[in-house]
């Protein structure tokens, strides 16, 4: 961190930190990992790491990562980036690349005003992902402590940085500004980043062209991400089939996404008994029974209406076979077209493979027997799943 001098905001940063890092910093004496003689009249006036490093030699691996839980906050609210760029370097020659480590790293970077892209790799994608996964009971108070800090140092640092930058955008991630981080690595501003080009290739993918993610449509035309959905759901039918009452239905949707359209795949199975017998009337058999053993096959088309953040409105419509055997022991179908039109919400809560999805659907259902029981009509039905993306955008 030898780039240009702390700005006038910069001090303001350490000032503020302050009263934030003391609770932090000022740990009992027997469970420091640090020695007392590294005082703050050390850390001042030390010349360079020089002067720190007799004092951590000593330390174990284990003690030397939760020695960074202390005396990194403290060099920040001391004002010294010079002596923590060279104890990040100590810190990883003895513990290895973390995330924490990369982190402060980063966000020191930022402060001294001497952040570039060279300071991180293709890493940085799995280093995103561990912060924002962190699961805090895991981890010890100094940890959460430091991670605290973090925030903190984050959040004191982001009004300074430059709209639309990459500052900003660490800035926004480290301090749990993740939807706002999102909206702003998807924007024009930072399409031609490392950072970008790691994220839209977590496999390393050749050639220059982004590849779509959850929150990027591709151009329209362009194959983009599929994804499996494999869901649960109420079905609630109307009209001569509401004989056969409420079901519940279980299924899966594949998706493939076009641009801003998208096509599905969606299978569904309805079991169990209706409310009423009704007559079947269907190649020379008649015979009553409540049996409801459906399952529905259909091709679906839409388009996203609405994005923000990691939220995505669809509308579709869809077209497929819905067919009913009314006997265990017999090989008959009652079958007919299913037509139908629906509003979708994709969401995902996190720059990962994984999402939420929930379908309301309007279903018409043509007639499909030829007794008094004609099973037409149509249904409401809601689907609400989990899914997963599929291929090399899945880490989107």
């Amino acid at each position: 961190m030898t780039g240009p001098r702390r700005t006038a905001a910069a001090l303001l940063v350490v000032a503020a930190l302050a009263c934030a890092v003391t609770p932090a910093a000022a740990q009992d004496a027997a469970d420091s990992a640090l020695s007392a003689a590294l005082t703050d009249s050390l850390l001042l006036d030390a010349a360079d790491f020089g002067a720190l490093r007799p004092h951590l030699l000593n330390l174990t691996t284990a003690r030397v990562a939760a020695a960074a839980w202390e005396l990194v906050p403290r060099l920040v609210t001391l004002g010294r980036p010079d002596l923590l760029v060279e104890f990040l370097g100590f810190w990883e020659d003895r513990c290895g690349r973390s995330e924490p480590l990369v982190r402060t790293r980063l966000l020191g970077a930022i402060w001294d005003g001497a952040f570039d892209e060279g300071l991180y790799d293709d890493g940085i994608v799995e280093d995103l992902d561990a912060w924002l996964q962190r699961s805090p009971q895991f981890m010890s108070e100094g940890r959460l402590a430091f991670d605290r800090f973090t925030i903190v140092f984050a959040d004191q640092l982001l009004p300074h940085q430059p709209a639309g930058s990459l500052p900003e955008y660490f800035c926004l991630v480290y301090s749990d500004r993740f939807d706002e981080a999102a909206d702003l690595l998807r924007g024009a501003d930072l399409a031609d980043t490392w950072l970008r080009w790691y994220i839209d290739h977590p496999d390393g993918a050749e050639g220059g062209q982004v590849i779509p993610g959850q929150d990027e449509p591709a151009a329209e035309g362009e194959a983009g991400p599929s994804s499996l959905l494999l869901t649960v759901g109420s079905w609630r039918p109307r009209g001569d089939v509401a004989l056969a009452g409420r079901h519940v239905l279980v299924g899966g949707v594949l998706e493939q996404e076009l641009g801003s359209w998208f096509v599905r795949l969606p299978i569904e199975v309805r079991l169990g008994r209706t409310d009423r017998p009704y007559l079947v009337d269907q190649d020379g058999v008649q015979a009553y029974s409540d049996r409801f053993d459906a399952v529905y096959v259909g091709l679906e088309g839409g388009r996203a209406l609405w994005r923000t953040g990691r939220l995505r409105l669809d509308g579709f419509v869809g077209l497929g076979y819905d067919g009913i055997r009314p006997f265990l022991e017999q090989d008959i179908m009652l079958a007919t077209v299913n037509l139908n039109l629906g509003l979708g919400l994709r969401w995902q809560p996190m720059p990962q493979p994984w999402f939420l999805g929930l379908d309301l659907r309007r279903e018409w259902l043509g007639t499909r027997n030829e007794g008094p029981d004609s099973l037409g009509g149509g249904a409401l039905s809601a689907r609400l799943g989990i899914g997963r993306r599929l291929g090399g955008e899945a880490s989107r």
